[in-house]
């Protein structure tokens, strides 16, 4: 049997993933990378999806016969999976008024595409090929500029009346407190997300608390966004800066708290938990589990495991192309 590739692509806050995927064995064989701004509309945002799409499928040297079979994007947002149409995004809030990425994919590369939010699809990845292969069920948090989340349930992705089904990152952790990008306040992501991390640091930087971050990286980059980046968090919690680890032990506290309650709601055997920043900050990840077991019922909090994303960055990409090799029958 013929190998069968497909295109996968994971848009978030700050960036774009398209890769070439072999769904059969969940190898990415070829992948691009574009940069995204919080002020993309929608003209550009599909721009970058087939630019970095165009640019995956030439790195992978296929030719039209044994070319791609299917396109699967997950984007943080809300989506309208039916019909394959962004409904918004709090991190793109230009490219929200019911776009329609599927469509505009499925036209230009002649291939039927299909659309979910970006969690869901990295749970896809996760469950067939990473930390939840063979798991009955879990639940799939990822931190990056946002939360996500997404639950997988005997072997299928439980999407919810809206699908809207494990959105993590807008449980209320605290009545009346921050706003979260998406309008509501209090929400776990307003906590605990890299955004908010960001934009604790930038508060205490602007009065006056030391820290090694000012030698690393300016408080905004180019386009006046967060350029505390996961990267240069780790860096930071490497060399022992105490405001860099202090910010972070908070939002894994916030995070863990988000955690047990979906614990105590949900009862899973697992959770897998990915997303930049917790890939490159260990510390976010072990006091969020330790609060999170401290926290959830007992009897709840004894049954469930624990585990880092095994796809890591590419859960999404995997994810999506095997959706979209799905697609295509």
């Amino acid at each position: 049997m013929a190998d069968r590739f497909a295109l996968g692509l994971d848009f978030g806050g700050t960036k774009v993933l398209a890769a070439v995927v072999n769904v059969d064995t969940g190898e990415v064989v070829a992948s691009a990378k574009k940069r995204t701004k919080a002020t993309d509309g929608p003209d550009e945002l599909v721009a970058r999806l087939v630019s970095s799409s165009e640019a995956a499928i030439k790195a992978a040297k296929l030719t039209k016969k044994d070319g791609v079979i299917g396109i699967g994007v997950g984007i943080a947002g809300q989506v309208d999976a039916e019909r394959g149409i962004l409904i918004g995004t709090p991190n793109l809030s230009q490219a929200t008024v019911d776009l329609p990425i599927a469509a505009k994919l499925s036209d230009h590369f002649g291939v039927p595409t299909v659309l979910r939010n970006d969690v869901q699809v990295a749970a896809i990845g996760e469950s067939a090929f990473g930390a939840g292969k063979g798991a009955p069920d879990f639940l799939c948090i990822f931190v990056g500029t946002g939360i996500g989340g997404a639950l997988v349930w005997d072997g299928r992705l439980l999407a919810g009346a809206s699908g809207a089904a494990g959105e993590i990152g807008h449980l209320v952790i605290d009545v009346g407190g921050r706003y979260c990008g998406c309008g509501g306040r209090g929400h776990l992501e307003a906590y605990a997300s890299r955004t908010a991390i960001t934009k604790v640091l930038q508060a205490e930087l602007h009065r006056g608390r030391a820290s090694s971050l000012r030698d690393i990286a300016d408080a905004t980059d180019e386009d006046g966004g967060a350029a505390f980046r996961s990267g240069i968090l780790a860096k930071a919690v490497d060399a022992g800066d105490a405001l860099t680890i202090e910010a972070i032990a908070e939002a894994g506290y916030y995070l863990g708290f988000g955690i047990a309650s979906a614990i105590n709601i949900l009862n899973p055997s697992h959770i897998v938990l990915g997303g930049g920043v917790i890939e490159a900050v260990p510390l976010l990840y072990d006091v969020a589990i330790q609060r999170a077991r401290q926290e959830a019922l007992p009897a709840a909090a004894k049954v469930v495991t624990f585990a880092k994303a095994g796809l890591g960055d590419n859960a999404g990409v995997v994810g999506a192309a095997i959706l979209g090799a799905l697609a295509a029958g």
